[in-house]
């Protein structure tokens, strides 16, 4: 038996390989368009997260050492924040120790002191640690006795502003930091408000 061969055999003809073409293209541009907007979009989300995240550990690192702090004081550029921050351990060195060397790394007992109507708490007679924050670069460093710890970096400053506020008894520090997103422009919806008082001064009642 034989089979029968077509005299004819059946293919695409031009025009509708050209359609064929040209709806697979536009297929593959939509679909490359929406990958690349996707992945800008995570991108965008993922930078936004980690330096939020970074916001908020120098938020943390401010208030810790505000509250510990014996007075709080930032530059005109808003870019530098120094905190004086007493010894609240004995250390090798200090008076107490050079008479008593048995209390090196024991903490010191608080007195308290009047000073021009401010009642401040007294750490004895060693001379209190300077703590500094400043923008160096793209970092947000922490330095503390010459030494240095960066505590957040991003894509742009993040820019601490302090200010001392006095109230009837008691005395706080008020901080905003602000990043900018590299998704747009504007940095007004980042800003991160603390507050945070100084445990060790006190006022009086007027």
């Amino acid at each position: 038996m034989r089979l029968g061969i077509p005299a004819k055999t059946h293919a695409f003809t031009l025009i509708e390989m050209m359609v064929a073409m040209a709806t697979a293209s536009a297929i593959l541009g939509v679909t490359v368009t929406s990958s690349i907007a996707l992945q800008r979009s995570f991108n965008s989300t993922d930078n936004y997260l980690a330096t939020h995240t970074q916001q908020i550990r120098i938020v943390d690192f401010l208030a810790r050492d505000v509250r510990r702090g014996l007075s709080v004081v930032s530059s005109v550029d808003e870019q530098t924040v120094q905190i004086q921050i007493p010894k609240y351990i004995i250390q090798a060195g200090d008076p107490e120790a050079i008479l008593n060397p048995l209390l090196i790394g024991t903490p010191r007992s608080p007195s308290r002191a009047i000073v021009s109507r401010d009642y401040n708490i007294n750490y004895g007679a060693a001379a209190p640690s300077f703590v500094q924050y400043k923008v160096n670069g793209a970092s947000i460093e922490r330095w503390e006795d010459g030494v240095r710890t960066t505590i957040a970096s991003s894509t742009d400053n993040l820019l601490p502003q302090t200010i001392d506020t006095e109230l009837a008894n008691t005395e706080y520090t008020t901080t905003s930091i602000t990043f900018k997103p590299i998704s747009v422009a504007d940095r007004s919806g980042t800003i991160v408000y603390a507050t945070a008082y100084l445990r060790n001064r006190r006022r009086p009642p007027p």
